[in-house]
């Protein structure tokens, strides 16, 4: 119940706010996000996080970002984690444009074999050159839809809201930010790889982007000695 609601809420803001800014520009972008999950300790409480996600702009490359985030994870239950990681971003030249730290916490609400899960973010943004701290949050509703009884091939749908807390040159925007939505399909492969693509659109108070999205990724379980 309470994913449903947060789903209705999240979607019902995209719309508003959508209709609320007109676009100046329309961009494409492909996406990358490349993903390494595993266990730290033998409690299963732990797990480390890795991600590498390159942003390349296929209209104009100075504008393309590649974006570097680990983090460490603790377990509260099999259903609900607690994230604390950090976040460097750097343009196509590796030249540092941002770094963030930020908080997470995600809760997994499986129903048979369709996965809901919610995710609310704050990060702490310091912008390259600037001693203002911007704060943003984050919250994503998530959808995994099966194919089939026995397939490894599902849908994928997510929507996630961006919010400024405060505005300062960190963080240019306060109050409703982007939105950012997501169709595709995902495959589970062998040794707990996985990859999913399809299509995200992101939208801003200045701009839309139609971006192709590609992730692949790995959970490696820790072998006990």
């Amino acid at each position: 119940m309470f994913s449903r609601r947060l789903s209705l809420t999240l979607i019902v803001n995209a719309l508003l706010f959508q209709s609320a800014y007109a676009q100046d520009e329309v961009g494409a972008q492909f996406w990358n996000l490349s993903i390494v999950r595993g266990k730290i300790d033998h409690s299963k409480k732990w797990d480390y996080y890795f991600e590498v996600q390159p942003r390349i702009d296929l209209q104009n490359r100075n504008d393309s970002r590649i974006l570097i985030r680990p983090a460490a994870i603790y377990n509260l239950n099999e259903n609900e984690s607690l994230w604390i990681g950090a976040l460097e971003l750097v343009d196509i030249d590796f030249k540092g444009l941002e770094f963030r730290t930020w908080q997470q916490y995600q809760r997994i609400d499986p129903l048979d074999r369709v996965i809901f899960l919610n995710r609310a973010r704050l990060e702490q943004r310091f912008l390259n050159g600037e001693t203002d701290i911007g704060l943003r949050l984050r919250l994503m509703i998530r959808t995994q839809v099966p194919m089939g009884e026995e397939s490894k091939w599902s849908l994928v749908f997510f929507d996630e809201v961006f919010l400024g807390l405060n505005e300062n040159k960190s963080q240019p925007n306060q109050g409703l930010d982007q939105n950012r939505a997501f169709v595709g399909m995902r495959f589970d492969g062998p040794r707990n790889s996985f990859f999913e693509f399809g299509y995200m659109n992101q939208y801003t108070k200045t701009r839309t982007n139609h971006i192709p999205f590609l992730t692949i990724g790995k959970i490696i379980n820790k072998k006990k000695k």
